[in-house]
């Protein structure tokens, strides 16, 4: 079956609910799927329906080619976070630092987060079709869930318009001084 959405970056919160939601295979299936490598090593579960806790174990999709994990070295990922007022850095955790770092430097792909300031910093670098919300990923490869409203579209371009704005008044960038 030939991919319907390809070239999505996930973030670990919309891992998680993919597994909570019981589709992660199903997107897998329908998505070209990349996780950061810190979204890999983090150690995440969820809670199923009865309350039990499942680890989420994303080592074997890499293993067998169902995922792609990539890398951003220490040095981008610092010199991508320092390029931020505290506005945002305060925000930015390593998997998201990561992710944008990487989304920033290979052009084509789309990111799915949970997290306000995935967006702002899309919207604050000018990069608003690049981010997507778990809504939309469903919706493109045929599959409804009810949603709670920051896996919305609605979500997504609120936040997004917000590092939009942030730009128009100077906030979220450092400002860069000519030498």
């Amino acid at each position: 079956m030939a991919k319907i959405l390809r070239l999505l970056l996930l973030d670990a919160n919309i891992v998680i609910y993919l597994f909570e939601f019981s589709i992660w295979d199903k997107v897998v299936d329908r998505c070209e799927i990349f996780l950061a490598r810190t979204v890999v090593k983090e150690s995440i579960d969820f809670k199923d329906d009865a309350g039990l806790m499942h680890p989420i174990l994303l080592a074997p999709y890499e293993e067998s080619e169902k995922i792609t994990v990539v890398d951003v070295s220490a040095s981008q990922a610092k010199a991508f976070r320092d390029s931020f007022d505290s506005l945002y850095v305060e925000q930015l955790h390593d998997g998201e630092t990561e992710s944008l770092a990487w989304l920033t430097m290979n052009e084509g792909y789309l990111i799915c987060s949970t997290d306000p300031v995935v967006f702002q910093v899309l919207g604050n670098l000018g990069m608003r079709d690049q981010g997507i919300s778990l809504e939309e990923v469903l919706a493109k490869i045929g599959l409804r869930k009810e949603l709670k409203h920051l896996l919305t579209k609605n979500y997504r371009e609120k936040w997004t318009n917000k590092g939009f704005e942030d730009k128009m008044y100077g906030f979220g960038r450092k400002c860069l001084s000519a030498s």
